[in-house]
């Protein structure tokens, strides 16, 4: 529609048995702020998340600004910016890297991320907390830092899901502040609210939406004037003649009485004149002998038009609530663009050269260099980011390395002069181990990829990424790759404690280069089966036992520790084919014996293998989760 920001119609949604949005139609113009109310469970957080495109529709049509969300989720997200219910900001990293980190992924180059986020830090009052460490900031601050994140490139539509949740009064009001400077700046806002005072206050207009459907539209006013032009509002000395009141009080005004926000509180609508309404409501209180501690008449509230409109009071609109997990989702883009007019913040950089329009069905997009350029700096920006968290915690470096060393000390020195005979001759047990342990070492981590994936999920990072107009490969890619450096610096430990209780490469340096590669190698395909199973659990909790369920037999049921010729003949067929064993046996030929290991075919096969599988899983599920 003419000056319309968001135009819906017929708009499905269900999970499984439960329908969430149940033909929603709503119109949204341009500029101002548009409020969304309902109770708990109505439906408000997933018609946010289909607009935002996190979710696909089942059935109706979304258009922002004439894009579809479902044929062009990829110029959608160019134009909108989402503050979720949560502050999905980056704890491990300051306020300033926060918003010089959202700023690249909006294409700006670096001296503009860094002004922009200067400025920003400015407006939001973070300039003196700008270089501290966003988990050190209040709820306030972080809420803050927050909507500057989604302010980068001057979204024209942004969505506020609940922005005040939890707050105290004065964060509530910057906020609030926020909000109306940018409605007057000319931003389209779409807020979701639990707080019916702050709608009151801040909407330009108001729907209310109740089982999945928009029930009633109009300014805060024109909701008002429901209820009826004031209500007289009683007061009473004791709760226990609620009753009595209410019978005494019924044809007094032009409905049955009500109950207030207080157990001791009556109201009813008063249509006609007040003071012989005031008359009336005295005298039969007095008549029944209803001690009452108030009585006055008031123009009715925002609430009082929700309650009758939904029979029950406002609540926070949790999405847990509102969907059951695994649905249809997204068609969503690896490439898209940065458009529209009226943007102040710096616009956007080449991604105008790699959009593509999407259908649904999604068509094959061929890659172009400009779109695999974007998408390596994009990943290179997640990278960075994930590598910050492993700098800035360097107990997790020790305890990283603290397990395999024990491994190396207690089978090197309590169990090597059990093992040896078994050995091949001239083969000592600490050269024999640390290839293996070093193939063990990067086994067990790889399930950190699964809980760090987590954690971003739980806190809503992943969903800020998902909205952004970046490569959708790119946030994976970036998270692999940074597990994939921490995984050779570790190596690269584990070799120099080796070193210093007798190990040596005895091969060559390059076959212990190739040796090391291989090890790396097989981590980092790891690693994109546990980032699959951690898209798929969505809790750290499960990832973590997921891991060990997978890799404690893979790794203690191979030849890490002890030839697989020791083994039971049951075990050893299952040793002989793990992946485990030939990566740690052609890791262990490379590093000992000069010429290529019988072993690196099958190797090679196991990660090429993994790779083709997960990889593809992995971004399906990242563009397809609900």
């Amino acid at each position: 529609m003419p000056g319309s920001a968001i135009h819906v119609e017929g708009l499905v949604k269900r999970f499984r048995t439960t329908t969430a949005l149940a033909g929603v139609d709503l119109n949204v113009e341009e500029a101002g702020v548009f409020g969304l109310l309902g109770p708990n469970g109505a439906g408000k957080t997933t018609l946010v998340r289909v607009l935002a495109t996190l979710l696909a529709p089942d059935a109706g049509s979304v258009r922002i600004f004439g894009r579809d969300v479902v044929g062009d989720p990829a110029g959608v997200r160019e134009l909108l910016g989402l503050t979720g219910q949560f502050a999905a900001v980056d704890e491990m990293l300051t306020g300033r890297e926060n918003l010089q980190m959202f700023g690249r992924l909006f294409d700006l180059p670096a001296v503009a991320a860094r002004r922009r986020a200067g400025e920003l830090l400015e407006r939001f009052d973070l300039a003196d907390s700008g270089d501290r460490l966003v988990g050190t900031y209040s709820g306030g601050m972080r809420r803050r830092l927050d909507l500057a994140s989604s302010l980068l490139t001057r979204p024209r539509v942004l969505f506020l899901d609940e922005p005040t949740t939890g707050l105290d009064p004065r964060s509530r009001n910057e906020i609030w502040s926020v909000v109306r400077e940018l409605a007057g700046e000319g931003t389209t806002l779409l807020l979701t609210t639990q707080y019916l005072e702050e709608a009151d206050q801040l909407a330009d207009r108001i729907a209310v939406i109740d089982n999945g459907r928009v029930i009633a539209q109009g300014t805060g006013d024109e909701l008002k004037d429901r209820i009826g032009g004031k209500l007289l509002e009683v007061e009473l000395v004791a709760v226990g003649e609620r009753d009595r009141a209410r019978s005494a009080l019924v044809g007094i005004g032009c409905g049955e009485p009500e109950p207030g926000d207080q157990p001791g509180r009556l109201t009813l609508p008063a249509p006609h004149d007040g003071l012989e309404m005031i008359e009336r409501a005295a005298s039969a209180l007095r008549r029944a002998e209803v001690a009452v501690s108030d009585l006055s008449l008031r123009r009715p509230t925002l609430e009082d038009a929700f309650l009758q409109l939904t029979g029950a009071p406002p609540s926070e609109d949790e999405a847990a609530s509102e969907a059951a997990p695994e649905a249809a989702s997204e068609a969503a883009a690896e490439t898209t663009t940065h458009e529209g007019p009226g943007i102040e913040a710096p616009a956007a950089g080449t991604r105008a050269a790699r959009a593509t329009a999407e259908t649904r069905p999604p068509r094959w997009r061929r890659l172009t260099p400009a779109k695999v350029r974007a998408a390596v700096a994009d990943a290179r920006v997640v990278s960075t980011r994930n590598l910050r968290h492993f700098i800035r915690q360097p107990d997790l470096l020790v305890f990283s390395t603290i397990q395999p060393i024990s491994f190396v000390l207690l089978f090197a020195f309590v169990f090597g002069g059990a093992i040896s005979p078994s050995l091949p001759r001239g083969v000592t047990y600490i050269d024999y181990l640390l290839p293996g342990i070093l193939v063990q070492s990067v086994t067990f981590r790889a399930s950190m990829t699964a809980l760090g994936l987590s954690d971003d999920l739980k806190l809503g990072v992943i969903d800020r990424f998902r909205t952004m107009p970046i490569a959708r490969s790119a946030v994976l890619v970036g998270r692999t790759s940074a597990d994939l450096l921490r995984n050779v610096l570790i190596v690269g430990l584990m070799i120099l404690v080796g070193y210093i209780i007798g190990f040596r490469f005895q091969a060559g340096v390059v076959p212990a280069l190739g040796s090391i590669v291989l090890v790396s190698a097989f981590g980092l395909a790891l690693s994109w089966i546990f980032a699959f199973v951690a898209l798929m659990v969505r809790s750290a909790e499960a990832a973590q036992s997921a891991g060990f369920v997978i890799l404690f037999p893979l790794v203690f049921a191979s030849s890490v520790f002890v030839p697989v010729s020791s083994m039971p003949n049951w075990l050893e067929a299952f040793a002989n084919v793990s992946p485990v064993t030939l990566t740690a046996d052609a890791a262990r030929s490379l590093a000992l014996v000069p010429g290529v290991p019988p072993t690196l075919g099958g190797a090679a096969a196991w990660i090429a293998g993994i790779l083709a599988v997960f990889v593809p899983l992995s971004v399906w599920r990242y563009r397809h989760m609900t």
